[in-house]
Order: C-alpha cells, then structure tokens, then sequence
C-alpha cells in the first residue's frame, strides 16, 4: 500500500535487487486506480535514494535563509523540539501546538489523524509539556 495513504489506498508493485527497490510501479488488479501513481509516488525511488535526502536532524547554523545547518543527535534534535513546544504552551495554552488537521491524506492508516490523538492529552494539559519537562530535568 502506498505511504502516502490516500483515501483509494493505492497498491503497489515494486522490483527488489540487492536489497534495493529498483521499480515501482501502480498495481493494474488495484480495483479504483488500475494501476495508476499519482505524481507524488510516481516519483518517489528518486526522493528516496537522492543523496539530497536528509536522514539525520540539522540545527541552523547561521542567521535564518543563509542555508546553512549542521548536523546534531536525535537526543539534542528531541530536547529542543520538547522544549520549544513546552515554552510555546506555557505562553500560549496547550492548544497553540495542536497539529494543524486536514483531510488530503486521510486514508486507512491516517484516518484518525494525530490531532485526535493530541487532543485527548491537552485536555488534560497536555503530554508534550510533561515530556520536554521531563526532558529538560534529565539534562
């Protein structure tokens, strides 16, 4: 199933060698897209093996829209996150960093998007602000 998880929830047949996805193409027994990739996944072996791609968290380096990052761990990425979103809460109300919510994606797998999942926590306070305290007190 595609992951981009589109309410026709699209099939997928994709060509392995060594490891390595060499072919993706749209499943033709698939009963609504017939085989059919919209842009997005047509294109995605060459966002997924492009040695653009980032794999590892990056801290801005510079002033904001020289480009220029660097490279942190994902304990430093995670703290950062917790802590901006703790203070921005503690400002602001736990509802300030609810996930924006919409439908353009919402298939099998997102149907219940993580802005419901958010929700039930805020009303409690909300668990982000827990964690990047919990976080901030490890050190």
């Amino acid at each position: 199933m595609c992951a981009l998880d589109c309410p026709d929830t699209c099939s997928l047949l994709v060509n392995v060698e060594d490891g390595v996805a060499s072919k993706l193409r749209g499943d033709p027994d698939h009963p609504v897209t017939r085989g059919f990739l919209c842009g997005k996944v047509a294109q995605y072996l060459e966002r997924e093996y492009s040695p653009q791609r980032l794999l590892y968290p990056q801290k801005r380096a510079g002033n904001k829209g020289e480009g220029r990052f660097q490279r942190i761990g994902w304990d430093e990425a995670l703290d950062t996150i917790a802590k901006k979103l703790g203070a921005i809460a503690d400002e602001f109300g736990p509802e300030s960093v609810l996930p924006y919510s919409y439908a353009g994606t919402m298939g099998l797998l997102n149907g219940n998007g993580m802005d419901r999942r958010f929700s039930i926590g805020w009303a409690r306070r909300g668990w982000i602000v827990r964690f990047a305290r919990r976080r901030a007190e490890r050190g």
